[in-house]
């Protein structure tokens, strides 16, 4: 049921991603207003840490989902990364950036990396 559960929401995170990536920009730019006092970074580098960090928690999502399916997983992160910064250039205060989805990429990878050290840790412990 767990297991369940975890897909559901990986597959959930899509369309949150989506959303977020695809909203006005005005809803994205109140939330760093909203960081910026306990952050102490500019736009851009909070830009910059926010698709690192969105696409590790999506990578690490999906790992625990298809824990034995790495290609399907990283294939599903880059799909993702690449179509929605293709999105982004339809909007009209959006834009999609090969360097934004680069990032988007590599923070997919890096969640796959920690989901997976996670569970070859916990799997030594329990032995």
């Amino acid at each position: 049921m767990l297991q369940r559960l975890i897909v559901l929401a990986a597959w959930v995170s899509i369309a949150a991603l989506a959303f977020l990536t695809l909203t006005h920009v005005g809803f994205v730019y109140s939330i760093y207003f909203r960081l910026a006092p306990y952050l102490h970074a500019k736009m851009t580098t909070y830009a910059h840490f926010e698709h690192v960090i969105a696409f590790a928690f999506f990578g690490a999502l999906f790992f625990f989902a298809y824990p034995k399916r790495i290609i399907f997983v990283f294939g599903v992160i880059v799909i993702t990364a690449v179509t929605l910064e293709y999105l982004q250039t339809l909007t009209p205060d959006r834009h999609g950036t090969v360097i934004d989805a680069c990032e988007k990429i590599t923070g997919g990878a890096l969640g796959i990396l920690a989901a997976r050290a996670m569970l070859r840790w916990r799997v030594r412990l329990q032995n």
